[in-house]
């Protein structure tokens, strides 16, 4: 399976093959509240999130960064992208303290 990082820009962009799975992975602290979400929907012929799941990391440090990993099926060839922003859920009207987009190119 192919794993995609968040690049430390705005924006990731990757290429998929129809029928692959893949991974996306970003740092979340769940400590503080914040988790990141979808901030529009997604192209649901394109690709769909078949799972979602928190990586913790082996120091065992209390409060340490952890990899949020999201695993992905491509469905159609084209592209889409996958909007994300980082927020605390209960803070309805506050502004995402981070965003990305991962621009997806399904051949």
């Amino acid at each position: 399976m192919a794993v995609f990082p968040m690049s430390e820009k705005d924006d990731t962009c990757i290429r998929v093959q129809t029928g692959q799975i893949f991974s996306l992975t970003f740092v979340t602290n769940s400590g503080t509240g914040y988790s990141w979400e979808l901030a529009a929907p997604l192209n649901d012929k394109k690709l769909t999130i078949m799972e979602t799941k928190i990586e913790t990391p082996s120091s065992g440090l209390f409060g340490a960064n952890e990899n949020e990993v999201w695993i992905c099926r491509a469905l159609t060839a084209g592209q889409t992208e996958i909007a994300l922003k980082y927020v605390r859920p209960w803070e309805k009207d506050a502004e995402p303290a981070k965003k990305h987009v991962f621009k997806v190119n399904i051949q």
